[in-house]
């Protein structure tokens, strides 16, 4: 867990000291449903997001990223009668992050990385996240995107409707 505290002020740290460069701070939050296996174990995901946009082509933004996901599990029923508890799932992704302007409003982009598991009952994976986002203001985003974590053989999925603003 110390490395887990640890990797997140390092990266938290890191984004203080670009803010200083041309580039942009972003944040924002999300909430999604879960896909494929997870659905069986998890009814909503909501997850936060903080990245650091710099600018390195006309239209073209690369930057570091730090995410939190948590994955509420539900009660599952068991052969037999009866159920079972699914305990909740939290994640730790830290990514590099691209995004693409497409045109004045929309947005592609993909996040790219490694989720920390924060609960014993689950270790960390890769993590991956295509993203379309669609510009409502100067500063503000609405963002539809897929997630997945590779985790020991599960991995864990969902889409989700977001929200960024830049700070």
């Amino acid at each position: 867990m110390k490395k887990v505290f640890f990797i997140a002020f390092l990266a938290i740290a890191s984004l203080g000291e670009l803010s200083a460069q041309e580039g942009v701070l972003n944040g924002g939050f999300n909430i999604g449903a879960p896909t494929g296996d997870t659905a069986d174990l998890s009814n909503l995901t909501l997850g936060a997001e903080l990245n650091y946009m710099y600018p390195v082509a006309a239209g073209f933004t690369l930057g570091p990223s730090i995410q939190y996901n948590h994955f509420f599990g539900k009660d599952v029923d068991v052969i037999g009668g009866g159920t079972f508890e699914v305990s909740d799932a939290s994640f730790l992704p830290i990514s590099g992050a691209a995004r693409f302007n497409v045109s004045d409003k929309f947005v592609v982009g993909a996040n790219l990385g490694y989720a920390v598991g924060l609960d014993d009952n689950y270790d960390g994976g890769f993590y991956y996240r295509p993203i379309v986002g669609y510009k409502i203001g100067e500063k503000t985003q609405l963002n539809v995107s897929y997630s997945g974590i590779s985790n020991d053989g599960t991995n864990f999925s969902n889409v989700s409707l977001g929200v960024m603003f830049g700070l």
